[in-house]
Parts: structure tokens; sequence; C-alpha cells
């Protein structure tokens, strides 16, 4: 079984993921190392403890084994899982033994050879890639043994917690907190609902804002476009799609004069290639068939890899259907005057979601369905000049971020209705959009990214258990023809939801890679002690709390990762290879380490 565990070891680790520059991050990174570096030399072993990452079920958070790519069609640097390449303990598809249609697993110690960029689609031959140990983090203890000192607190929701694994206690795991003792937890369409003693009724539990930045997913980064799609405008995400049009000057930088009562609107379309138009593209051939937008699913690159001993042109997308509809928007706004509005714009369900500026007053609303969320419009500092803008429609709640100063603190929340799903709509294959109204602007730098989806059943798509044989995908195009066709989707009214129920002191965690997480929902109680064998016999088991098998037990906690503080060696210069996965020379991957939110 491939598990997804954290095991103590003194082997450098990690992975990449992008470079997003933010002012207000250099600050803490500089803190976090300095922090770190005293707590690893002063505390260890005693407060904190350093762990290394060996497999992906928490990726991107964090990095288990696995090869680091800059893709060479559009430079997004994405990781692809190598855990189980010789060393790396495991498989390297299918945590806990299960398998993804479209994906192929290899037999341990294969080498992975091929990947695809989450940003472009762009399948990468990856045979000459070394491969990097996971993350190295440092793992707080004393904030759960001892959590009267001061600093330290009891487990808390979303907390990213080392915990020995209940059916073998010498092995330690890493997941995220998710389920609290005394709850019923709910998992449906992609989300957590909570139901605490007392209420009648699910809530769906919204992340701090902290976590929720920290956790995102990205879809698609606009300064990062394949040079084969340079010259071809159909392919184009963010397009002008009004009258008024806005102009591109510097690839990736918008800008538009619009007059008082005009309105421009630059929108994104989920423009994706699948492997036969990708194919077409670089060889300079007719398209099988036109560009068409499609949702937007949990693709996971990390999940993308193949071994040597299987490799297909295939994109891995089947092992990723599941439509997400929460999403952020990040941009960087070039105000030129105060005058006019802006909006920022997310979809779901065909419901429309806006964060609304007036840059003349300087004020902002949060609007749902044509309906502002808060009561008077909110003071936003977004005078002349350049600005970060962040937008979220996460959880049920909106949320926005101006230059790094949350507006609404964690957000606005509306109303959920468990009776009712939300179903994706034809507007959801154009799902974020730019606004302006009589306003004089640029943006650039814009970024989509989306939520967590956790899937029902570990390792498995939901939409498993309901396309019959006469509509489930067997090729990526074909999912590809769903994708693009919204009405297909209608099934997901009929999904039904999974319970737990937590017993006291007891917790559920949940892996961020959920579609290869082997995470609590599929462990059983090979524990469980069994008075019908000896308790010196083999299979007697050892644990007398009749422990649900999703349950882990407040003992078995170790304690809550909080910094990664050593990824692995980044090269740079001559590729100087020492052996195909130590590469030198290097440097410390001072942008990957990080405070683990």
């Amino acid at each position: 079984m491939n598990r997804s565990y954290a095991t103590r070891h003194d082997v450098a680790s990690s992975d990449a993921k992008p470079k997003e520059a933010k002012k207000e991050g250099h600050r803490e990174t500089i803190e976090a190392i300095v922090v770190a570096m005293i707590l690893a030399l002063l505390v260890r072993g005693f407060e904190a403890e350093a762990f290394v990452i060996p497999t992906g079920s928490m990726a991107p958070t964090l990095m288990g084994r696995h090869k680091e790519v800059t893709c060479p069609q559009c430079k997004f640097v994405y990781s692809v899982n190598a855990s189980g390449e010789e060393g790396g303990g495991g498989q390297p598809l299918g945590i806990g033994g299960f398998r993804f249609r479209g994906n192929a697993e290899g037999r341990p110690g294969s080498r992975v050879v091929a990947g695809t960029c989450v940003n472009c689609r762009f399948h990468a031959d990856l045979t000459g890639e070394p491969t990097f140990n996971g993350d190295r983090i440092l793992v707080m203890k004393f904030n759960y043994d001892m959590p009267f000192l001061p600093g330290a607190s009891v487990p808390e929701r979303w907390d990213v917690v080392v915990f020995r694994y209940p059916e073998e206690p010498e092995v330690s795991y890493i997941k995220r907190l998710v389920g609290l003792p005394g709850e019923n937890l709910r998992i449906w369409h992609g989300n957590i609902y909570i139901k605490r003693s007392g209420q009648k009724d699910y809530e769906i539990a919204r992340k701090p804002l902290k976590h929720q930045r920290a956790m995102a997913m990205m879809v698609y980064d606009d300064r990062h476009r394949a040079a084969a799609m340079w010259n071809k405008p159909e392919w184009l995400r963010w397009t002008s799609t009004t009258p008024t049009t806005w102009k591109e000057g510097v690839t990736g930088s918008y800008s538009i004069a619009a007059k008082p009562g005009e309105v421009a609107e630059l929108r994104y379309r989920n423009l994706v290639p699948d492997p036969e138009q990708w194919e077409a593209i670089l060889n300079e051939q007719e398209l099988p068939r036109k560009p068409r937008p499609t949702l937007i699913t949990d693709f996971y690159s990390y999940n993308t890899n193949q071994s040597s001993n299987f490799r297909s042109d295939d994109s891995g997308a089947l092992a990723h259907p599941d439509w997400v509809g929460d999403l952020s928007l990040s941009a960087r706004l070039d105000v030129k005057e105060a005058k006019g509005i802006v909006q920022f714009e997310l979809v779901e369900g065909g419901v429309i979601n806006r964060a609304e500026i007036d840059l003349a007053e300087g004020t902002v609303n949060l609007v749902h369905n044509g309906k502002p969320l808060n009561e008077g419009r909110a003071t936003v500092a977004v005078g002349v000049g350049s600005h970060d803008i962040h937008f979220a429609n996460f959880d049920n709640r909106l949320s926005l971020v101006v230059d790094g100063k949350p507006i609404f603190g964690d957000g606005l929340a509306y109303e959920d209705n468990l009776e009712t799903p939300v179903l994706p709509t034809v507007a959801d294959l154009a799902p974020a959009a730019v606004r302006a109204e009589g306003a004089s602007v640029g943006v650039s730098d814009l970024v989509l990214k989306r939520d967590i989806y956790y899937t029902l059943t570990p390792g498995h798509p939901d939409y498993d258990s309901f396309w019959d044989d006469d509509h489930i995908p067997r090729t990526t195009v074909e999912l590809f023809d769903n994708l693009a066709n919204p009405s297909r989707f209608a099934f997901l009214a009929n999904l039904p939801p999974k319970d737990y129920q937590i017993g006291e002191d007891r917790f559920l965690m949940l892996g961020d890679n959920s579609p290869m997480s082997r995470d609590s929902r599929g462990w059983n109680n090979d524990d469980r002690r069994r008075l019908s064998i000896p308790i010196d016999e083999p299979g007697a088991g050892w644990d007398t709390s009749d422990r649900a098998s999703w349950e882990v037990p407040r003992n078995l906690l170790t304690g809550k990762a909080f910094f990664v503080y050593w990824p692995h060696g980044k090269p740079f210069g001559p590729d100087i290879r020492l052996n195909p996965d130590f590469r030198i020379p290097f440097r410390p991957y001072l942008e990957r380490m990080k405070w683990i939110r």
C-alpha cells in the first residue's frame, strides 16, 4: 500500500510551486526562515520535530518525492508525483492501491517519464528530469501535548497534522484535520458540511482566509502562455466581449478607457486543448475540432505522472472529471483616473458574484446573484496607481483582498441550500470576468484558481457511479466533449452525500490531494481487538475503544505541522549530474520555505 505518511528522516526534500511575487510575502519569508532555523537548532526533539514527506496526498501544500518541471511551452513551474520510483516508497499513481482511468500505474522502481502542465495542458517528456525528495517540515508538538503553554492551542479544523496511523501506530501520517470531536461531517459536491451536537441542519465548513488562499489550486496563469499558441488568437482565454474593447499591449496586460455609460468586459473562457488538438498545434496541422471552452475540474498536474512501464499521450484528465465551481481571481489593477466602476466577476452554477469597486468614491460592494451582501458600501483604498486585487467565491462566501488587506475580514457568506444542489450551466464555461464602466484602467497578472474538491470516495471521481456505459468517457477527448456540454452533468442533482459521525476526543483527516489521498475514509479496523483471538496471536488487534474506521483518536496526534524548512535544493547554472537525481550546483530553495497553512 502506498501510504501517504510523514516519516522521521534527515534527508533533503521537496518540490517547487510557481513563484507569485507578492510584496507582503517577502518579509514573511525572511522571518519564517529565521524562526525555522532557531527552532531547528534549539528545540528539535522536544517542542519541535523534523519529518520528511515521501508521498503526495497533501500536494501541492506539501510535496512528496517528485519531479519539478518548467513547462517547455508556457514556462509555468509545476510538480509531478515520483513516489513510485526507487526509494520513493510506493507506486506513482493510485494511493492505497486505487487506479484511475486515463493514467498509468508504474511498478515500484520504474522511472517517471511524462507529466502534464496544469496551466496549458502540454504533455511533457520528463525522461531526463531529476527526482527530488519530499518536503522537510517542522512539527510543533507542544501545541497539542501542552495546550496551556503560550502560543499553543487545541487541534483546530484545517490544521495540517502529523499523527500515528491507527492500524499501524509505529507509522506517522500527515493530513489536514477536517472533522472535530462530536460532529457529524458530510461530504457533498466537493464541499465539507458540519452538524454539531444540538444542531438541526448541516452548515458548510468555511475556511479562514489564510487557509483558503494557501489551499487554492491553480487553474490558469495568464502570465504563462504556451509558445505554440502565441499566434493563435482562437486559443486566447481572456478576450474582450463587448463593443467597447480592452486592448492588449504587453502580453497579458490589458487596458481600457471607457466613456461614461460605456461598459467594457474582459472575460475568461476555459479554453483547454485536448491531446489531439495539442498534437495538431505542435505539428502545424488542421485542428481535429475547433477550440471549445470546457468546465473547470479538479485537475492536478501532480497526479499526471506516467512511468517507463506505461506511457501514453493522455493528459491525465480522466482521473479528474469533477466540476469545481468555487473559484478565485487575482489581478494587478492599474487605476489611471479616479472615475467609473470596476467589477471583478466569478460565476458558479450560472449565478453571478461580483466585487464592485467605485473608483470615484473609493467604496466597494460584494454582490451575490444581484443582491449586495454588505450593508452599505465599504471603504477601499484604490486611488490612482497600481493595486493587487484578490476576489474569491469559496465555501458559499465572497472575499476581497486589496493590496494584502482583507476588506471584509474572512468574507461575507450567502445562504446555501442542501436541498437544491448547484449545477453547472453554459455560463460556467466562461466563469470569470473583469468589467469596466466609464473607467480608465488596466489589468494584468490575471490568475484563476479553484478550491479543493473533496471526492465522495477516496481515490475515485464522484462521476464514476453516474455515467452509464454509453456515456463513460474512455479518452480525454470524450471527457472534453462532456465538459463542453454542461447539460451532460444533470446527474449531479442526484449525487448523494456521505456522512461520518465523529466520537468524542476523535478526529477525521483528509488530504489536500483528494483524488489521490488514502485518507481517513479509506481505512478499516484491523487494529480493533478481536476477543475470539488470543491476545498473543496474529490478528488479535490492540484497540479496545470501538473506533470507527475513519476516526483518529486524540492520543495518536503527534503535533501541528507549521513550516517547510528545507525543500529540495534548487539547481542552477550548468547541469552537472553526479547521478540521475543529484544535480550540482544547487542553492537553498528559499522561495519554497513557507509557513504551512
